[in-house]
């Protein structure tokens, strides 16, 4: 393993750690096969009938629908806010993971696509192992690139489940959001 690759793997595993951590299970997959066979699992864990995934994953990944298709998972893209709207399971990209903190950086373009980590119960966010990063410091650069695109993003920093507490203190996960999130890193 050369010295870049020690050092992915180095922040791969400070973010399993830091993620583990906060109930965010860490997977890890070479291609867009090997996801679509994640997705089918964790659809048929939670008895999910249709998965909603995000357009501009499929964009990034053209091969995925026909490799989902082939695994068995009934899919869709999202096309309103409502049809999205406490689905099982939804699946979005992540531009960039932070070792530092277990956190995934969403920059959708669509308020379709951004309704996945908002309101699906379970939310697997899928990130290229090149978009991992130490810190949030490392974050910056990307973070001003992606919200100066045209069109510009939706920005949201998801760090593990939602999760709230009221005055007595106490904490209920997925009342505002996914009650569960999983990482999934693609590629060597």
């Amino acid at each position: 393993m050369n010295d870049e690759g020690e050092v992915k793997a180095a922040l791969y595993a400070l973010f399993c750690v830091r993620a583990g951590d906060l109930d965010v299970d860490v997977e890890r997959v070479a291609d867009a096969c090997g996801l679509a066979a994640l997705v089918a699992r964790y659809a048929g864990d939670i008895d999910a009938a249709t998965v909603i995934v995000a357009h501009e994953l499929v964009q990034e990944m053209p091969e995925l629908g026909e490799r989902l298709a082939e695994a068995g998972v009934n899919w869709t893209g999202p096309s309103e806010v409502e049809q999205t709207r406490d689905a099982a399971l939804g699946v979005s990209l992540a531009r960039l993971a932070v070792a530092e903190t277990g956190s995934l950086l969403l920059a959708e373009t669509t308020l379709a696509d951004r309704a996945i980590g908002l309101l699906t119960g379970t939310h697997l966010i899928v990130c290229p192992v090149t978009a991992l990063v130490a810190s949030l410091a490392e974050s910056a650069a990307p973070l001003r690139s992606l919200a100066g695109r045209s069109g510009g993003a939706q920005i949201t920093l998801v760090t593990g489940p939602s999760r709230t507490a009221d005055i007595e203190r106490v904490l209920t996960v997925g009342v505002q959001g996914p009650g569960r999130v999983i990482a999934c890193f693609v590629g060597d």
